[in-house]
């Protein structure tokens, strides 16, 4: 404080110096009134608007332009298509695949039709035979063996028939001894016997009946029997054979099914390929230039061939801006921006920092580095290749009391004067930011005050004012 009161009397004693000379032309005082505002300081730069990515969109397709859909400044959404190609290559060659796929499509409909047959009726074939087969070996074993029915059939026969022969022996017998005892007459002896031998043979016949059915059928029917499941057991053969033919039936349609498969397949290329007629936008933004007209005749390639437009994306949206090397220290991550442009009368968008280049650019031996901004522009105001001013905000104060910066005298200890009753009076005060031009004032002066800048002759000059501030920030007055 003391350094500023010395200071403050030193200007004093040269007003007063000044006052006492003879002749010597009369000082003017230049004051300035202690206002409120406020004071901004920041860091300014320009640039312009610039895309996320430009992307050159070509042709893969051959053949003559039919269609354009879009014009420079459109915008358009990713998959809207932009241009459409006439290529009579590609529209034939998805006919022909489409043909082939039909025609595919039937023979696999016959090939599977004929394995459904073929298995149905090899099936009722082998069912068939394998009942044959099974009866004709039964028939051959009671050919063989002779039939259980029958054999006991038989042996009934021959004990019904021992039973009668054992009792009309018996009643012979007893005709023969009543005979010789004189009781009973030849006849009845004679009838007793023609009734045994008639037992008799029934009972020979029964048991001779009995060794030719537990000895079965005759040679030849023996020999008929085997050659009937012979037949049978080949019948079964051919008809296990046929299942052979349903596997066959089966590979066939395999291989049609290939045919199919491989048919599709070429389609899907050969409309792939038509589908390249149809260029669609590979992503949002906005097309920056036309390079082709309806009728023009474009090449296509894998690789892309010819150029049909530029889109240029522009979400975000994002400025590019060159800082003095002076200030880029100023600059970081975290500080506000203020964008603007002459184009854009009255408006002001926020914005952010997303990128600082470590590589600065030399022009006219001045060096500069490259800042990114992201800007908050909801209605897209901006437009590709637009001059912007952008201001990084590093301070920034409001309703402050503001005076001239020539109007603060010492260096660490601030002090003033204070016109009061058409006198100079010093004052201490304290202050706070600068931007170079205005000082804010925390202490020490109140609104609406005069104060002392220095003096001007009459002739109109004025001592110079001192240094201003290297960032060159401006200030925003209150009203």
């Amino acid at each position: 404080m003391f350094g500023a009161l010395v200071a403050l009397a030193m200007i004093v004693a040269v007003i007063g110096r000044d006052r006492l000379r003879g002749g010597a032309e009369a000082p003017r005082y230049r004051t300035a009134e202690v206002t409120r505002g406020d004071l901004l300081l920041s860091v300014s730069a320009s640039g312009t608007v610039e895309a996320v990515a430009l992307v050159e969109v070509k042709s893969r397709a051959t053949g003559q332009v039919r269609s354009v859909f879009v014009d420079e400044g459109t915008p358009v959404r990713i998959g809207q298509v932009l241009v459409e190609i006439d290529d009579p290559d590609a529209r034939a060659a998805v006919e022909n695949a489409r043909g082939a796929v039909v025609a595919a499509q039937a023979r696999l409909a016959q090939a599977e039709a004929s394995v459904a047959v073929t298995r149905s009726s090899t099936t009722t074939a082998l069912r068939q035979a394998e009942a044959n087969v099974a009866a004709a070996r039964a028939r051959l074993a009671q050919t063989q063996t002779g039939r259980p029915e029958e054999i006991a059939q038989a042996e009934e026969s021959v004990r019904q028939a021992r039973a009668s022969e054992a009792l009309a022996r018996q009643n012979l017998e007893r005709q023969e001894q009543l005979f010789k005892e004189g009781f009973v007459a030849r006849s009845a002896l004679d009838q007793a016997r023609s009734q045994y031998e008639v037992a008799a043979s029934q009972l020979t016949a029964a048991e001779s009946r009995l060794t030719q059915v537990r000895a079965g059928g005759s040679a030849q029917d023996v020999q008929i029997a085997t050659a009937q499941l012979d037949q049978a057991e080949a019948q079964l053969a051919d008809a296990r054979n046929g299942t052979l033919q349903v596997r066959l039936r089966m590979e066939d349609a395999a291989a049609v099914r290939a045919q199919l498969a491989q048919a599709t397949s070429a389609l899907r290329q050969a409309q792939e390929r038509q589908a390249e007629s149809r260029i669609t936008a590979p992503i949002d933004g906005v097309v920056v230039k036309r390079s082709v007209a309806v009728g023009q005749s474009v090449i296509g390639s894998a690789a892309g061939g010819t150029p049909v437009l530029t889109l240029a994306q522009m979400t975000p949206v994002r400025v590019k801006v060159y800082v003095d090397e002076s200030d880029i220290s100023r600059v970081t991550a975290q500080a506000q921006i203020e964008v603007t442009a002459d184009a854009l009368s009255g408006v002001m968008l926020r914005g952010r920092v997303v990128g600082m280049a470590p590589q600065p650019i030399v022009e006219q031996n001045v060096t500069k580095y490259p800042v990114t901004i992201e800007v908050e522009d909801r209605d897209r105001v901006l437009r590709l290749g637009m001059t912007v001013d952008a201001e990084f905000v590093l301070a920034r104060r409001t309703g402050v009391l503001l005076v001239p910066q020539e109007a603060v005298r010492g260096q660490e200890s601030k002090a003033v004067f204070v016109v009061e009753n058409g006198a100079l009076k010093p004052r201490v005060v304290q202050t706070g930011l600068s931007d170079g031009r205005l000082v804010e004032v925390l202490s020490g002066l109140r609104e609406g005050e005069l104060i002392y800048l220095g003096t001007a002759r009459q002739n109109g000059t004025t001592p110079a004012a001192p240094g201003g501030n290297p960032f060159q920030p401006r200030l925003q007055p209150r009203r």
